[in-house]
């Protein structure tokens, strides 16, 4: 607080030096050294305001990077409960064939062998560093 007092003080007798000059140069030279002494003035007070009161920060999301992660961003869509046990119908032709899906693609796809996991590679038999 005491140099915000300082800073205050010096601006007020720069703008008073102002005034007095009688060429423009040295009346410039005053003005700009007194508005930048009104500039530290204003952040050191800032400064101090934002020590006394911290801003508060809501934080939606915490990246932590340690150990297991699980991130909930939004609440779950309610799902069709699971395990219910039906009885055959003659739309599904008994109890162990799954109801078409309308929600589903039409065009169900086999695994691409292309893109089946390799088996293992033959590598050297000594490791290099």
């Amino acid at each position: 607080m005491n140099q915000a007092t300082a800073l205050q003080t010096l601006f007020a007798r720069l703008v008073e030096s102002s005034m007095k000059a009688g060429m423009l140069p040295q009346q410039e030279t005053a003005m700009r050294l007194a508005l930048k002494a009104q500039s530290q003035c204003r952040a050191t007070l800032e400064t101090l305001v934002a020590i006394k009161n911290p801003p508060i920060v809501y934080a939606k999301q915490a990246n932590v990077t340690t150990g297991p992660q699980q991130i909930n961003n939004a609440a779950a869509a309610p799902s069709r409960a699971r395990g219910k046990k039906t009885k055959p119908t003659q739309l599904s032709g008994g109890s162990h064939e799954l109801l078409s899906d309308a929600r589903a693609s039409g065009n169900a796809r086999s695994t691409d062998p292309a893109l089946e996991t390799l088996g293992n590679l033959d590598r050297a038999k000594v490791r290099r560093r």
